[in-house]
């Protein structure tokens, strides 16, 4: 089994996309202009390529001969952790800052810490994503437990999908749950597990046009949404839907390009600090607005002309200090962690406990 370091290093990019969506966010702000909704929309694109991977890395490495109980021990270590303390964190935080004690006062705890779908957000701004992300583990669980095909088992599911949100859109705008489960987002994950079907039969024809589609397709809208903010999707009424043809597609054609490299031999050669990178970019993720906010601030007191340097230092400062963030946490506290629930946890068989292979989970990111 490869070590698919080449995944491991998209992953990294994809949460710095993250980082400087927030960080142009966080300019505009500390400037008092603007929400910058370009910045915004399409520095979440990493969240697409963040579903895609997930789908990938859970039918190509976590869930080969794991049974659903191993399967969801490993998601919940991977998962709740560094996320809990990143929300304790975040409410240390609001003690000193009126304006997050303001919005957390709106929220449930308990649901944040959960990451069950409510009406409000969790409290860690990018939460959201990672209740999409227990929604798959749960039905892909299920579809484990079942001994259901995955091919088989994803089109039942989207099958299930379309169907509910024909006969039933009432409901589903009434009701938080049904919305998740309901999401176009869903796709992009459904996307990664067809990825990684192809991947374990070892059929991926045409894998190096389709990364170069892929790699190619994402700037491009990007810079169109750029140059003509009027064709932005986020202008668009049905934006997640469009979301999944714009960022989803490209992302799978992506991960699929990069998978098959690592089904060649030798294997592409990956800088370590990419790896790295993607090594602590769950961490970097959760941790990096803990980091934006608190260094505008001080940024502003510093130098309170606004000018360009401040907003240059802000973006480029807060980038560096978002990753050292996101690999303190991992070093000192999530591997640590992880480890150790790993050891108490129920067996989980072969491929996912395989030495080879690192634990890749996202954020999806």
């Amino acid at each position: 089994m490869p070590k698919l370091l080449t995944l491991q290093m998209a992953r990294g990019v994809a949460a710095n996309i993250v980082v400087v969506g927030h960080l142009f966010e966080a300019e505009a702000i500390f400037r008092g202009a603007n929400m910058p909704e370009f910045a915004v929309v399409y520095g979440g694109s990493g969240v697409d390529v963040f579903f895609v991977l997930s789908g990938f890395i859970m039918v190509a490495v976590a869930g080969r001969q794991v049974g659903p109980l191993a399967f969801l021990w490993r998601r919940v270590a991977r998962i709740y952790p560094i996320y809990w303390l990143a929300t304790f964190a975040t409410l240390a935080l609001a003690i000193v800052s009126p304006t997050v004690v303001a919005t957390l006062e709106q929220g449930s705890l308990w649901r944040s810490l959960l990451l069950i779908p409510a009406v409000t957000p969790p409290f860690v701004t990018v939460g959201w994503t990672l209740v999409h992300e227990m929604y798959f583990y749960l039905v892909f669980a299920g579809l484990l437990a079942m001994r259901i095909p995955i091919t088989v088992g994803l089109v039942g599911w989207g099958l299930s999908i379309v169907a509910m949100t024909i006969t039933a859109p009432d409901q589903i705008a009434g009701s938080p749950l049904l919305q998740v489960i309901t999401h176009p987002l869903t796709a992009e994950f459904m996307m990664g597990a067809l990825v990684g079907v192809l991947w374990l039969n070892s059929r991926m024809p045409g894998a190096h046009f389709a990364a170069i589609i892929g790699l190619a397709t994402l700037p491009i809208e990007i810079l169109v949404g750029y140059l003509f903010p009027e064709h932005a999707i986020i202008y668009g009424p049905q934006f997640n839907g469009l979301r999944v043809l714009v960022f989803g597609i490209p992302s799978a054609l992506i991960i699929y390009g990069l998978a098959a490299a690592e089904r060649r031999a030798p294997a592409p050669r990956t800088p370590s600090f990419m790896v790295a990178l993607g090594d602590w970019s769950y961490s970097t993720y959760l941790m990096h607005g803990l980091v934006i906010g608190p260094f505008g601030h001080m940024l502003v007191v510093l130098d309170r002309s606004g000018g360009m340097a401040r907003s240059i230092t802000l973006i480029v400062g807060g980038l560096i200090l978002s990753n050292i963030a996101g690999a303190i946490a991992h070093i000192c506290f999530e591997r640590p962690t992880l480890r150790w629930l790993h050891q108490i946890g129920p067996s989980g068989g072969s491929a996912s406990h395989d030495p080879q292979v690192r634990d890749l989970q996202f954020p999806p990111s």
